[in-house]
């Protein structure tokens, strides 16, 4: 694998905030940066890039064109047409994931098959795509389960919870109606998993196979909706290595070259792994002030053949701010920022709505609960 040096240009498929950070970092090492929104202009990644192009990821001349001023094709998200990976490939410029991983990622079913042939355990789970077939998995998954859309839905979108129902079957029109709920596409059907806690682990792996992690987080949701992120996690040591080992290990698997998110439920001292995400996540926003390198950076190393740089985290916090904080006007960030260990990061999006992520404050402090304790107050100030 050759290195790529500055002012080699960075091709991201995504034009979102994750873009947007990864863009940021990039430009600062000297690097270029060219993003294909899948969308519209003036995109959170695109407003911050040498070049922007505006248009779907399926537009066969948009993605020429991405392939054509790129020296390495990276992702921000997972869940879009992989027509730019082969433009890529019959272009001869190396794309970072591979899209194998993207296409485990972004379908729920692939997803499942993919953690179990890396060996790494998973809830109990089955397919279904009609409402027979759903009335099937339902049974013989024998308790309250979860509804999942085979391919998107995220921060809780697409998802239904069946509870237990006892010894009486769930009737067959209340499931047909939760199917065409649902969109009536494919769905999987997972045993719902009684956790103690939800926690990630943002790791990069090099062409070579070198890794670094960030250590463990743990994470917080509302309405589906990630709310805040502590790390380190409050988890036992070796509840803690066994997190880090299986990241690793699904990375590995997947034969990631850049950067790796594993979602995993803490269920006394045993771990479950619900998702995985083949890039930078929202749960490891943190590491842009705790890190000596933020998980932006490990990926900008990792997919231009550097050596990853040192992810160990301080004590931090960090808390989502969603489109809801806009609902009387722009927030009071004077009033936030009054605690001078506060870190505003603003994503660049034109529209705030209930429930979009807008932005995030982070802190560091000796410990992850004053962190979380300053965040939450600074949070409550943009309110006042």
């Amino acid at each position: 694998m050759s290195v790529l040096v500055p002012p080699a240009v960075i091709g991201i498929v995504g034009g979102g905030q994750l873009g947007r950070m990864l863009a940021q970092v990039a430009q600062r090492h000297g690097y270029r940066t060219a993003v294909l929104t899948g969308g519209g202009e003036r995109s959170p990644a695109g407003s911050v890039a040498d070049i922007e192009i505006a248009a779907p990821f399926y537009d066969a001349a948009a993605t020429r064109r991405l392939v054509a001023c790129a020296d390495v094709i990276t992702w921000e998200l997972e869940d879009v047409d992989l027509g730019v990976a082969d433009a890529a490939a019959d272009a001869g410029i190396p794309v970072r994931p591979r899209p194998q991983a993207l296409a485990a990622a972004a379908d729920r079913a692939a997803e499942k098959r993919a953690l179990i042939a890396a060996g790494v355990p998973v809830a109990p789970y089955r397919e279904a795509g009609d409402p027979s077939e759903l009335a099937a998995a339902v049974a013989a998954l024998d308790g309250p389960v979860m509804l999942k859309t085979a391919r998107g839905g995220y921060d809780g979108k697409g998802q239904v919870r069946l509870p237990a129902t006892g010894t009486e079957p769930v009737r067959a029109e209340a499931l047909t109606e939760v199917f065409r709920r649902l969109g009536s596409v494919r769905l999987i059907v997972e045993r719902e998993v009684p956790f103690d806690r939800e926690v990630s682990v943002v790791i990069a792996r090099t062409e070579t196979g070198a890794i670094a992690d960030h250590g463990v987080m743990e994470n917080a949701h509302v309405d589906g909706i990630l709310d805040t992120t502590t790390v380190p996690a409050r988890l036992p040591e070796e509840v803690t290595a066994a997190a880090l080992g299986i990241a690793g290990q699904v990375a590995r698997h997947l034969d990631i070259v850049g950067v790796l998110c594993v979602e995993m439920f803490v269920v006394g001292s045993e771990l479950v792994v619900n998702e995985i995400a083949p890039r930078p996540h929202n749960s490891g926003h943190c590491t842009i002030e705790a890190a000596a390198t933020s998980q932006f950076e490990q990926q900008l190393r990792a997919v231009c053949g550097l050596p990853l740089g040192d992810g160990t985290c301080r004590p931090a916090a960090m808390a989502q701010l969603l489109g809801h904080l806009w609902a009387d006007g722009e927030p009071a960030w004077s009033e936030a920022l009054t605690d001078p260990g506060i870190h505003l990061h603003l994503y660049g999006k034109r529209e705030p709505r209930p429930g979009r992520k807008m932005g995030h404050l982070t802190c560091v402090d000796a410990t992850p609960e004053l962190a979380l304790k300053r965040v939450f107050a600074a949070r409550d100030r943009l309110s006042s």
